[in-house]
C-alpha cells in the first residue's frame, strides 16, 4: 500500500515509486452504529390497507391535483405516484404517513394478529 497525495492506494511495484510506502494498521476502522428507528413513524403494528391504490387516486383527484403536483408535495417522483396508484408499489410506513397527511386519508391500519 502506498500513500499518494493523501490517498492510501493498492498499486503495482512500478507505480509505488510515485508515493510513500504505508504499513496498514492492524485494526479495522471503528464502525458507527445506526440507531434503530423508533416512534410512530416506524410502528411495527401498522400495515398498509389492501385498497391503498384506489384511495390514493380518488383522494388526489378529489383535491384536483395531478400526479406531478402530488409528487412535489410528497417529495417523490411522478413515476412513484403512478406506481402507487396502479398498485405496483406498496408505500413504506413513513411514505404512507406522508400520503395520509397530504391527502387527508387513512391508508394505515393495525396489523391483524
Amino acid at each position: 500500500m502506498v500513500e499518494v497525495d493523501g490517498a492510501i492506494l493498492h498499486v503495482c511495484d512500478r507505480c509505488a515509486r510515485f508515493g510513500k510506502k504505508v504499513v496498514p494498521s492492524p485494526q479495522p476502522p471503528a464502525r458507527r452504529s445506526v440507531p434503530a428507528a423508533r416512534g410512530p413513524m416506524f410502528d411495527e403494528n401498522l400495515v398498509v390497507t389492501e385498497d391503498y391504490h384506489v384511495l390514493i387516486k380518488r383522494a388526489r383527484e378529489a383535491l384536483g391535483l395531478t400526479q406531478e403536483e402530488l409528487g412535489r408535495k410528497l417529495g417523490e417522483k411522478t413515476s412513484v405516484i403512478s406506481k402507487l396508484e396502479t398498485g405496483k408499489l406498496k408505500p413504506s410506513i413513513p411514505l404512507a404517513r406522508k400520503i395520509e397527511h397530504v391527502l387527508k386519508i387513512k391508508i394505515l391500519e393495525e396489523a391483524p394478529e
